[in-house]
């Protein structure tokens, strides 16, 4: 007998049943276009040794087949018995068509799996995780207030009060998982005893956040808070309002201008690599120049596209970088306050909880020297 569910932190799949012999049928819980593409769900063989077909099909609800095909093929990864630890599915084994995904399993007698196509950063994991360095490093614990679901916002301070502030988080879009293991790998580094780490403390203060919108990685949403808002596009149908319409979009514009903030620093993620350049598929996104009322800052920005640019795999998708949504915290706050920033896409199809560590600290370690150069030569 096979069994099938997704009720649990982080997971993603709905209609789960039997279309024919050794051969299972599901759909992913999707947001909106586009953000219709994660599944996270367990499998359990209470029977002999099976070998099974699971068509993971695109939300009718959604219906946007195209907008959910799009993030394959990427890779596929399958969990130990703990659950935590999991390993890429041969590319072999799972299958593209035109609206839906193939994958076939060989199951063990009495044995249970998770399946994901994108390995997963929990809330609760990565609460632990940041409460565990803030006790082992001396580093200070806070949080931005309550989520819509009543979750805390939680973060980790460091550095020096009174230096320019650095602030870098993850987690808008609450499946974006790469972005979150990007940023605890941060997280870790700047509190560490390592010369660099301790160096980049004395003359910055960081605060570092990395799952902003902790309701809908608990829940697995692709794009949404509990609110059913797009935390990236903060500032949904006018962008010129005051204050972004989310709970957790007021939080974290109050955290970045009611005091002043010398660079934010914003990690997201995609699947997929159909259509793109050359491994490891990474991107990033950037606002106009000219929006900067602050020449100073400006410059600071040009400086930070230049480094992402040149010493990053961001251009491993496209040389050209993606712009901004005007209802975005990066061109509202680059408008109204000439705050720069670095926006970074890592592609969890070529990156799991190691490489997006790797890949995100690079991109950090690369935005701090920048700024740090810009502060030294004024």
């Amino acid at each position: 007998m096979i069994k099938f569910s997704s009720s649990f932190e982080c997971g993603n799949g709905k209609n789960f049943r039997k279309i024919g012999k050794n051969r299972y049928r599901c759909e992913v819980s999707g947001d909106k276009k586009v953000y219709c593409y994660y599944f996270c769900f367990d499998v359990e063989n209470k029977g002999n040794s099976a070998d099974i077909d699971i068509e993971v099909w695109h939300d009718p609800i959604v219906n946007d087949p195209e907008g959910f095909i799009s993030h394959f093929p990427t890779t596929i990864w399958i969990s130990t018995q703990d659950m935590k630890r999991f390993y890429p599915l041969e590319q072999s084994m799972s299958a593209v068509c035109d609206d839906h995904i193939i994958i076939h399993l060989k199951l063990k007698p009495q044995s249970k799996i998770r399946i994901t196509n994108n390995w997963p950063a929990t809330y609760s994991d990565t609460s632990n995780f940041i409460r565990n360095l803030a006790e082992q490093r001396n580093a200070e614990i806070f949080s931005l207030g309550k989520s819509a679901g009543k979750r805390d916002i939680i973060g980790i301070r460091t550095g020096t009060q009174g230096k320019p502030r650095i602030l870098c988080l993850a987690g808008q879009h609450p499946i974006e998982f790469p972005g979150i293991w990007a940023v605890r790998t941060i997280a870790d580094f700047i509190t560490s005893k390592l010369p660099e780490a301790e160096n980049m403390r004395k003359n910055f203060l960081f605060e570092i956040i990395p799952v902003v919108n902790p309701d809908g990685n608990v829940a697995g949403r692709n794009c949404f808070t509990d609110e059913g808002v797009d935390l990236y596009q903060a500032f949904g149908e006018n962008p010129d309002a005051e204050y972004p319409q989310s709970v957790e979009g007021k939080l974290l514009w109050k955290w970045a201008v009611d005091t002043e903030t010398a660079l934010w620093i914003n990690f997201h993620c995609y699947l997929g690599w159909r259509t793109n350049s050359e491994y490891p598929y990474d991107g990033w996104y950037r606002v106009p120049y000219e929006i900067f009322l602050d020449p100073r800052k400006k410059d600071v920005y040009q400086l930070l596209c230049d480094a992402v640019r040149l010493l990053t795999d961001a251009p491993s998708t496209s040389i050209e970088p993606d712009t901004h949504w005007l209802n975005s915290f990066e061109h509202q706050l680059a408008k109204r306050y000439s705050i720069p920033h670095v926006f970074y896409e890592i592609n969890g199809g070529s990156a799991g909880p190691f490489q997006s560590g790797k890949r995100g600290l690079q991109v950090f370690i690369q935005a701090v020297k920048t700024l740090q150069h810009c502060i030294n030569r004024d």
